[in-house]
């Protein structure tokens, strides 16, 4: 007699390439659930040049690659077709370029990106200076 938790089921290819591929989508997006947080961080850090911000700055900076680079991220391709979940791979790499574009945006706002002509006085060279003769 065999008992019910010696039964293997029998998987269904296409319910189980569903399955990865919901997974590899929710993987994918994964990184945009700490882009509500980490703007609120931001926002309350204010706008002048302090240690609270400028360290959150550079997580923001850094964490894109990190995750890139040190990802567990490997969505394996699915057996029924020959598709190696290329698009959650590019929405991923996308997705976490997000926190870049946060922290590159929370610098101008600081002013700590030089946008204005300002910022760029010190490699401007002096016209010839008109001669007045007051005599």
């Amino acid at each position: 007699m065999l008992n019910s938790r010696n039964k293997k089921r029998a998987v269904d290819p296409v319910k189980y390439d569903e399955l990865k591929s919901k997974r590899a989508w929710d993987l994918a997006i994964s990184p945009a659930k700490t882009l509500p947080m980490n703007a609120f961080m931001l926002y309350m850090s204010g706008s002048g040049v302090q240690v609270f911000s400028i360290t959150s700055i550079v997580m923001l900076l850094f964490s894109p690659f990190k995750a890139m680079t040190f990802s567990q991220y490997q969505p394996a391709a699915s057996s029924s077709s020959m598709d190696p979940l290329l698009l959650q791979k590019v929405v991923y790499m996308l997705v976490n370029l997000l926190p870049l574009a946060l922290a590159v945006w929370k610098c101008r706002q600081m002013g700590l990106i030089p946008i204005g002509t300002g910022d760029w006085l010190a490699f401007e060279t002096r016209g010839a200076a008109p001669e007045l003769s007051l005599r």
